[in-house]
């Protein structure tokens, strides 16, 4: 290894600073330094401390739901991720409406009479599965898979402050989703009424307002676009 050193970068700025005072060069400098770090301070500020996210700003964590209709039968547990039909009491009923806020209390309705298919991804910030099932489902999403008659929501549940991964604002922020967010209430309100019974929690619901598959899980994607494309068809 060479012992040659490479220039000092403040040998010229020393020379170039006399007894009478800093130079017009370094004078520059300074203020460009500090127009640099102003710009790098605001910019932390408005996409947020972790320099990701910064399209939520909420308000709230929880908030207020009503349910209008019959809740669905609990999903029965089973091997696998997908219930099978014959197993699931679920299918074919009408899931009830949900309406509640965003975390920024907005307004959101789960209409299963809209004519509009959808899935419902019920999910709670600290389940690591949830944690695993969110990037994936937004990574297809992403891709261009989503088909355009089909509406795509998440239900921020089972919300617990002193859990990790909070707040799931931030989380799911941070995370890019794109699809309608429902905050449930304290209670579970949302969750229990469409049958929840682990995280995550995947209601897929058809254009006539019926329930077709519910799922529970780490479902893999190739399953989750299969399932989408039955109530796209």
């Amino acid at each position: 290894m060479s012992d040659r050193r490479g220039a000092n970068p403040y040998e010229d700025l020393a020379r170039r600073t006399t007894s009478s005072g800093p130079s017009r060069g370094l004078v520059i400098g300074i203020a460009a330094v500090f127009v640099v770090v102003v710009l790098g301070v605001v910019a932390i500020f408005l996409t947020g401390n972790d320099g990701a996210g910064g399209n939520i700003d909420a308000v709230q964590e929880q908030g207020p739901v009503e349910v209008s209709g019959e809740p669905l039968q609990p999903m029965p547990r089973v091997d696998g991720f997908v219930v099978p039909v014959e197993l699931d009491p679920a299918v074919g009923s009408t899931p009830p409406t949900l309406e509640g806020q965003d975390f920024e209390q907005g307004e959101v309705s789960i209409d299963p009479a809209d004519g509009r298919a959808k899935v419902v991804a019920f999910l709670a910030h600290w389940c690591p599965h949830c944690q695993a099932e969110v990037p994936r489902i937004q990574d297809w999403v992403d891709d261009g898979n989503l088909p355009e008659d089909v509406d795509l929501y998440a239900v921020s549940t089972g919300v617990q402050a002193d859990g990790a991964n909070y707040p799931p604002s931030k989380w799911l922020d941070r995370e890019g989703w794109t699809g309608d967010i429902l905050l449930d209430d304290p209670d579970g309100t949302a969750a229990n009424a469409w049958g929840l019974t682990g995280y995550p929690y995947l209601v897929f619901v058809d254009s006539d307002g019926k329930v077709t598959r519910r799922a529970s899980g780490e479902l893999p994607i190739e399953d989750f676009a299969e399932l989408v494309a039955e109530i796209a068809a």
